[in-house]
């Protein structure tokens, strides 16, 4: 049975080994999608990376705890020319004018034609997942919103709350100081309204606390700092 594996997974490489490989690869121009309730939808270029014609396939993801409003993309599947750039359209449906921030993911696609019968090329289909923030109309932008966080504990648990209009995002690294000691965040944001708990497992640790440090990020996911914030006992 060791021999017939061995004999597949080098029969398997071999085929890898002599195939050719193509991939369709959609890249979006921008690292985030904003979109403004005052525009009532927005829009992104989207670059076929391939040298061959590719069906780029578009997929918006409501997250479980922000399944509302709803975005819509106009035209989920379509034909990208190779190395050719497409315009993607969303359109924002509410039955109510927006109060807060809301977060969704979008995946952009390519999917290869499909090869001739014999062909032993490969295709990869690359995926691009990106975050989704939808922007109440009057809101005004802010660089800063961490700054509206709330820290607190409670023996060992250490929660965060965000009781601000924007989404926060931040990495999933918490420091607590002054131990220096580290615990994760369960999510790389925290959604208005929103309350997100963790443990701290030392004891000692727990005993000292007195601030976190938090590396901040830009709603492009960029980092733009490290903040010290109180934490209230």
């Amino acid at each position: 049975m060791k021999s017939l594996t061995v004999m597949h997974t080098t029969l398997a490489l071999m085929l890898i080994t002599f195939a050719s490989s193509s991939s369709a690869i959609m890249k979006p121009e921008s690292s985030m999608l904003l979109i403004n309730e005052a525009d009532g939808g927005g829009s992104i270029n989207v670059e076929n990376m391939a040298t061959e014609e590719s069906l780029l396939y578009v997929k918006i993801t409501d997250l479980p705890d922000d399944p509302q409003p709803k975005l819509l993309v106009t035209q989920p599947v379509m034909r990208v020319g190779a190395q050719q750039t497409q315009r993607v359209r969303f359109i924002l449906k509410s039955d109510r004018p927006l109060e807060k921030e809301h977060l969704k993911r979008v995946t952009f696609e390519g999917i290869s034609p499909k090869k001739a019968e014999g062909n032993n090329d490969i295709s990869l289909n690359i995926r691009h997942n990106i975050p989704v923030i939808i922007h109440p109309k009057g809101l005004p932008f802010i660089a800063d919103p961490w700054k509206e966080l709330v820290w607190s504990q409670s023996g060992s648990t250490l929660t965060v709350k965000n009781p601000g209009k924007y989404i926060v995002r931040l990495a999933q690294n918490v420091k607590l100081l002054p131990s220096g000691s580290a615990t994760p965040l369960e999510k790389s944001y925290v959604l208005p309204g929103q309350t997100l708990s963790m443990q701290i497992k030392d004891d000692k640790t727990a005993g000292q606390l007195q601030k976190v440090s938090i590396e901040t990020l830009s709603k492009y996911g960029y980092e733009t700092g490290t903040v010290e914030m109180p934490v209230s006992h």
